[in-house]
C-alpha cells in the first residue's frame, strides 16, 4: 500500500458517482477522505445548512478542522461525532487495505431527533458564524429529522460498503503487484537482452567493439561502393614485454589506454574495434585518406605522451583509402595492414624501449644518469685493459649501462634514497636483477648481456642474490660489474653523501676482496684505475 496512492487503487470517478447516488437516496452527506482529512472525492453536500455554513470563512475553517479530526484513524468504526459548528451529527467509517488505514467514508449533515436544539440556540450559532439568523433558522427547519435507529441502519449499510472497498483494494493491490512484478521482469529481461547484445559485440576489457562486430560492419560496408571509406590497422607494440615483465594487469592497462586514445580521437560514425590480442582496427566512413593519416599521427603522438606505465605507449598504425573500382574492401584492409607492419618495423628501428625505460628511471630519480654513464665507460675501459675484444668490451659496457633496468618495475611511489629500507623494499630492489634479465631477453641487441645483468649483484663468497652463485660460477662480465658499480657509487657525489677519494675506494675494494669481489680482478682493477682520471 505504501507504494501506491488511493487513486492508484480505486477509480475515483466511479466512486464519485456512487456516493452522489447514495447521498441522494439516503438523504445524508457523503464523501471519502484520507487519514489526514484530504478529500479523495468531492463532498456530497446534501444539506443546505452545511452549504451555507461553508460559505462563511469562519464556518469553513471550523468544518475543515472537524472533518480532519473525524477522518483520523481510530479502532472504533464507525465513529460518531456531533459537529460543533452546525450541531448536526457526523460519522466516519474506516476503509483499510492490508491492515493500513487507506481512507474513511465520511457521513454527515444528519439532524437526529434526539439532537434538535431550540431556535434561540440555532440563532446563537448563526451569530457566531456571522450568518443571517433567519436564513440559518430556515435551513434548519428544512432539514428532515432522522431517528437514531435509521441512522444506525445507514451506517451499517455504509460499513458493508467500506468492507467491500477494503476487499476491492486488496484485490487491486494484488493485481498491481503482479503487474508490477511482470513489468519489472520485463525491464530486467530487456536490460539483460541489451547487456547480452552489447556483450556479444563488445570487447570486455577495452569497451571497444569486438572482432564479431567489426566483421559484421565490414561486410555491410563492402557493398557501399559509392561511399568514401578508409580503413586503419593498428598494433600495440611490446605487449608481450609488458605482460611478461610487468604483469598482465599492466598489459591490460596498456591495451585499455590505447583503446581510450583511439576511441577519443575517433569521430562518432567511425567504428573502432579490438580484434584480439594487440590488434585494433578502425572503419572510417565518409573520410579522406588525409584525415585517416592525421588520425594515425594523433593516436601515435598521444600514446608516446602517456606516462602511466613503465615506458610510453607505442602503437604502429597503417591507413588506406578504398578504391572500389579496382579492389575489394578486404584488399584495402590488406594494404592498411601492410602499411602498419612497415611502420612497426620503422618504430622498432627508431625507438629503443630500454632507453625509454632508463629515461623514466632517471626522471623518477631511481637511477642517476651521470653514474650510469661513468660506470659504463669504466666497465668498457677495464674490459679492454683485461684484453677483451672491442665487441666483447662493448657487451660489458651495455651490461653496465642496463644492469639496473629492472628497477623500472618498482612501484611508482618508490624512490631509492639512503640506506634505510624496509624488508619489503629490500626484496623489491633485489628482484630488479631478475626483471632486468627478463627485459634484456626481449631485445635482440641486449639478449647476450641478460646473464651478466642477472648475476651483477652476486658476491664472490656466494652470500648475495638472486642465485647465491659464488666464485667462477659468476659470469666474468658480472664480476667486473660488481667492482665497477661499487667504485662508481663511492666516488661520485650523491644525495646521500657517499663521496670517497680514489684511494679510499681502492682500500674498500681490497678490504672486501675474496668476500664480495673476485680477488684477481680487484688486484687488476686497482692497477688499472691508477692510470685513469676517474
Amino acid at each position: 500500500m505504501d507504494a501506491y496512492t488511493f487513486s492508484d487503487i480505486y477509480d475515483i470517478e466511479s466512486l464519485q458517482r456512487l456516493i452522489e447516488s447514495l447521498s441522494a437516496t439516503l438523504e445524508v452527506g457523503i464523501g471519502i477522505r484520507g487519514p489526514l482529512g484530504e478529500r479523495f472525492t468531492k463532498d456530497s453536500d446534501y444539506c443546505p445548512l452545511c452549504q451555507k455554513i461553508k460559505k462563511s470563512s469562519a464556518g469553513y475553517v471550523l468544518c475543515e478542522e472537524s472533518g480532519e479530526l473525524l477522518s483520523a484513524y481510530q479502532e472504533q468504526s464507525p465513529r460518531i461525532r456531533k459537529c460543533s459548528v452546525s450541531g448536526l451529527t457526523d460519522a466516519a467509517i474506516n476503509v483499510t487495505v492490508e491492515g493500513i488505514h487507506a481512507a474513511s467514508i465520511f457521513v454527515g449533515q444528519v439532524l437526529l431527533d434526539e439532537d434538535v436544539l431550540s431556535d434561540e440556540e440555532y440563532r446563537e450559532k448563526a451569530r457566531l458564524l456571522h450568518i443571517d439568523e433567519t436564513e440559518y433558522l430556515n435551513c434548519v427547519h428544512e432539514l428532515p429529522r432522522m431517528s437514531r435507529a435509521r441512522f444506525d441502519l445507514i451506517l451499517n449499510s455504509l460499513s458493508l460498503l467500506a468492507e467491500q472497498l477494503s476487499l476491492l483494494g486488496r484485490k487491486h493491490l494484488y493485481l498491481k503487484s503482479i503487474i508490477s512484478s511482470l513489468e519489472n521482469q520485463e525491464v530486467i529481461h530487456q536490460k539483460e537482452k541489451e547487456f547480452l547484445e552489447k556483450l556479444a559485440v563488445t570487447d570486455s576489457m577495452t569497451g571497444l567493439y569486438n572482432h564479431r562486430k567489426f566483421d559484421e560492419a565490414f561486410s555491410q560496408y563492402a557493398s557501399h561502393k559509392e561511399q568514401q571509406i578508409c580503413l586503419v590497422s593498428a598494433d600495440a607494440n611490446y605487449l608481450k614485454l609488458m605482460n611478461d615483465v610487468f604483469g598482465h594487469d599492466s598489459g591490460d592497462l596498456m591495451l585499455k589506454n590505447i583503446a581510450g586514445i583511439m576511441l577519443n580521437l575517433a569521430k562518432k560514425d567511425w567504428l573502432v574495434a579490438r580484434c584480439g590480442g594487440d590488434e585494433f582496427r578502425v572503419i572510417l566512413p565518409n573520410t579522406s585518406l588525409d584525415t585517416a593519416l592525421d588520425y594515425c599521427r594523433h593516436v601515435a603522438r598521444k600514446g608516446s605522451e602517456d606516462r602511466s606505465l613503465a615506458f610510453p605507449l607505442s602503437v604502429a598504425l597503417g591507413a588506406a583509402e578504398w578504391d572500389s573500382t579496382k579492389e575489394t574492401l578486404f584488399d584495402c584492409f590488406t594494404r592498411a595492414d601492410e602499411e602498419m607492419y612497415r611502420n612497426k618495423n620503422l618504430l622498432k628501428q627508431e625507438t629503443h624501449i630500454p632507453d625509454l625505460m632508463m629515461e623514466r628511471l632517471y626522471s623518477r630519480q631511481i637511477l642517476k644518469r651521470e653514474m650510469v654513464e661513468l660506470e659504463s665507460k669504466i666497465a668498457y675501459d677495464f674490459a679492454l685493459y683485461l684484453g677483451f675484444s672491442k665487441d666483447h668490451a662493448n657487451e660489458t659496457r651495455l651490461a653496465a649501462h642496463y644492469q639496473d633496468i629492472g628497477m623500472a618495475k618498482l612501484p611508482e611511489y618508490f624512490v631509492v634514497k639512503g640506506q634505510n629500507k624496509t624488508s619489503e623494499e629490500k626484496l623489491q630492489i633485489q628482484a630488479h636483477v631478475t626483471y632486468g634479465y627478463q627485459i634484456a631477453r626481449q631485445f635482440e641487441d641486449l639478449y647476450k648481456i641478460a646473464g651478466a645483468i642477472l648475476s651483477s649483484h652476486e658476491n664472490w663468497d656466494g652470500n648475495s642474490y638472486p642465485k647465491k652463485k659464488k666464485g667462477n660460477q659468476i659470469p666474468l662480465e658480472a664480476r667486473i660489474l660488481r667492482i665497477t658499480n661499487n667504485y662508481t657509487y663511492w666516488t661520485i657525489p650523491t644525495r646521500t653523501g657517499t663521496n670517497h677519494t680514489k684511494a679510499e675506494a681502492k682500500e674498500r675494494l681490497l678490504r672486501f676482496s675474496g668476500i664480495i669481489y673476485d680477488p684477481k680482478l680487484v688486484e687488476k682493477f686497482v692497477k688499472f684505475i691508477d692510470g685513469q682520471d676517474y
